[in-house]
């Protein structure tokens, strides 16, 4: 009979492991609520393109809980911009 450790470290993953019956299962904790961000058009239309075309990159940003505030400040970026350019037109239409 094999005596197994109450817990164990695995220093190629940084986890630690409890055992539960015969089994390791990883000690894990969930996250805090992340603190929400409003998303406007541009943040959602994002969202999107991260979730189709590059779903890696979405999926680091949804489980580090930084997806929403990344997209609420690309969202502001984008209105930033846009106003700009829309100021830009009208300058450029009345000079």
């Amino acid at each position: 009979m094999t005596i197994m450790k109450n817990s164990i470290h695995d220093n190629a993953n940084g986890l630690d492991y409890n055992l539960v019956n015969d089994h390791y299962l990883p000690n894990l904790t969930a996250a805090a609520p992340a603190e929400q961000h409003p998303t406007g058009r541009w943040g959602r239309l994002h969202k999107m393109y991260l979730k189709e075309q590059h779903p890696i990159r979405y999926n680091q940003l949804l489980l580090s809980g930084e997806l929403g505030s990344y997209l609420a400040k690309l969202d502001k970026q984008v209105e930033e911009q846009l106003a700009l350019t829309v100021r830009q037109m009208r300058d450029s239409a009345v000079g």
